[in-house]
């Protein structure tokens, strides 16, 4: 099985296929919460937490050697387990004149929140629409591709160029992602001058000062400037860690952020 079953749940199980000459259909579980759409996210910390999932989910998929091809928000569905508990939030239901709700909050488990292991998998998001997929085993090693998805917002540095690409169409998704997150707006780049008499792209709208601004600006910088012949899962796993470092450099980040993924489910399951 190319992606791991630890992982199996950010992709969701199919558990029908219609093969039709001009489409496909696959028959899989009900997500009644909505997709990663702006608007939702709480905090800065939801933000965080949404791009240490999706960060993995590209490392997962691409370490399988697929490029997903359509990367964006309403491509993510958000996803709970069935019996909910988070990291130390146990779900405790019971029926007084109507079902009532008690969380209980246990000591913060830093390793497990490191690793997405544990209750941190029981929330999360599922990669959907695998209608631009790639698989690129069914391609001679190394090859690249080329051509325009016209998918306004989400076309590549190297699509606007006119440059091959393989894997750098989910990065530059995963940026649009994260823009979104943080700004509500697509994202729109340009071009910067750098300090050594070249240039970088980097996102139009500026960053926050309440923002985690050296964190985002680092998933920028990376992700829409990284060189062809660079690793680019062993960047975005970097990436990841420089998240879940930040979070885990002060246990109360994680504390928070569980009162706030409470606070999200709540909301999103009365919706």
């Amino acid at each position: 099985m190319r992606i791991p079953e630890s992982e199996r749940m950010n992709f969701g199980f199919a558990h029908q296929v219609h093969l039709y000459s001009d489409y496909s259909i696959l028959v899989s579980d009900y997500l009644a919460h909505g997709t990663l759409q702006p608007g939702y996210c709480f905090t800065a910390l939801n933000a965080i937490q949404d791009a240490i999932n999706s960060n993995l989910i590209l490392e997962t998929l691409h370490d399988a050697a697929v490029i997903h091809g359509d990367f964006k928000p309403d491509n993510l569905m958000i996803r709970y387990a069935r019996f909910w508990s988070y990291a130390g939030i146990f779900l405790c239901v019971s029926f007084l004149g109507g079902w009532r709700t008690k969380f209980t909050l246990e000591v913060e488990d830093k390793d497990s929140f490191y690793e997405c292991s544990g209750p941190w998998k029981e929330q999360g998001l599922c990669r959907v629409d695998w209608g631009r997929g790639i698989d690129l085993r069914l391609l001679p090693e190394d090859a690249k591709l080329v051509g325009d998805c016209r998918t306004s917002g989400f076309r590549c540095i190297e699509m606007q160029e006119n440059k091959p690409w393989t894997f750098q169409v989910d990065t530059y998704g995963l940026c649009v992602i994260v823009h979104m997150i943080l700004h509500k707006s697509y994202m729109e780049i340009e071009k910067r001058p750098s300090p050594d008499g070249g240039y970088v792209y980097q996102p139009k709208t500026h960053l926050k000062r309440y923002m985690q601004v050296e964190l985002w600006k680092n998933l920028f910088m990376k992700l829409l400037n990284t060189s062809p012949t660079e690793d680019h899962q062993s960047l975005l796993r970097n990436l990841r860690h420089s998240f879940q470092d930040y979070m885990c450099s002060n246990p109360q980040l994680i504390k928070k952020l569980k009162q706030l993924l409470v606070k999200q489910k709540n909301s999103l399951c009365s919706a």
